[in-house]
């Protein structure tokens, strides 16, 4: 944590102050620097997306 920054409590419990997380598929930062990270993931969760789906893609099979 910054020597600034303010904790933030809900019930008596300290929420962990984090640089980046994910909410909905989105990453979002308190750093302009991670947006290269979200294009990776993005890249990443695409080429995964592909790779579960390759034998179809890759098939010879009629999809009319």
């Amino acid at each position: 944590m910054m020597e600034n920054d303010t904790p933030i409590y809900v019930n008596n419990t300290q929420i962990e102050n984090v640089e980046s997380y994910i909410y909905l598929g989105q990453r979002y930062s308190t750093r302009d620097k991670y947006q290269d990270k979200e294009i990776q993931r993005r890249i990443t969760a695409g080429w995964t997306a592909f790779a579960k789906h390759r034998d179809i893609f890759k098939g010879n099979t009629c999809l009319k």
